[in-house]
This record gives C-alpha cells, structure tokens and sequence, in this order.
C-alpha cells in the first residue's frame, strides 16, 4: 500500500518535473529582459541628458522604467512559465519602439522623404498610363 501511495505521489509530480528544464530556461528569459529593459529606458533618460532633449520625452520613457521595475520580482511557475516567458520577449519590441519614437527625429524625416518618394513616383507612373 505503502509503495502505491508513493508512486501515485510520483505520478502526480511528473508534470512538474517534466517541465522543469523549460522553466528554468523561461525564468532566466524573464530575470534578464525586464532587467534588460531597465537599462534601455536609464541609457535613454542618460540620452536625454547628454544630447539635450526636452523633458517631455521622458513622458514614454519614465512609465517604461517603472513597468520594467514592477517585472523584476516575476517568478516563472510550471504553469505560467511560457506566457510570462512570451510576455518577456514582447516587452524586447516594445523596448525597440520606445527607442525609435524616442529618437526618432532623423527617422521621422527619413520616412516622409520615402513617402515623398513613393508618392512622386506612384504618381508619375499614373500621368504615363493616360
């Protein structure tokens, strides 16, 4: 009886420990993004400083840093480990849109100039096909 009990223990534990490799991996996946992030929204705010932009950029990149310091504690469990660990890589994206709204100027600029482009051509292309 004694064995039974012991291996119906077992069994109800093979989930977890099935799991284990893959959490372990998505726990690391979590601890470094959110960290990762942090130091992408503190090299922004030390941008801003050092290349004088005004203040209210730091309307985006303030709320950022404190959403990634409210990620640090996050613990992958068996069970949520894969939807944190996807939450983890997406909050890398938005770290990427930050940083070229954020610096985006030149950017900006660049992309009217493609759509002047685009748009002188689309345009050509009509006036030859009358």
């Amino acid at each position: 009886m004694e064995r039974a009990q012991t291996l119906m223990a077992y069994e109800t534990q093979m989930p977890a420990l099935l799991a284990e490799p893959e959490r372990v991996r998505s726990e690391k996946v979590i601890f470094w993004s959110w960290r990762a992030q942090s130091a992408v929204a503190v090299a922004l705010i030390i941008a801003f400083r050092l290349l004088g932009y005004s203040n209210g950029w730091y309307a985006l990149v303030v709320p950022h840093l404190v959403g990634t310091f409210f990620g640090w504690p996050l613990k992958a469990t068996v069970k949520n480990h894969l939807s944190l660990r996807t939450a983890s890589v997406a909050l890398h994206a938005v770290g990427v849109l930050l940083v070229l709204v954020v610096l985006s100027p030149w950017l900006i600029i660049a992309l009217l100039i493609g759509w002047a482009f685009v748009g002188t051509a689309a345009a050509d292309g009509q006036e030859t096909g009358k």
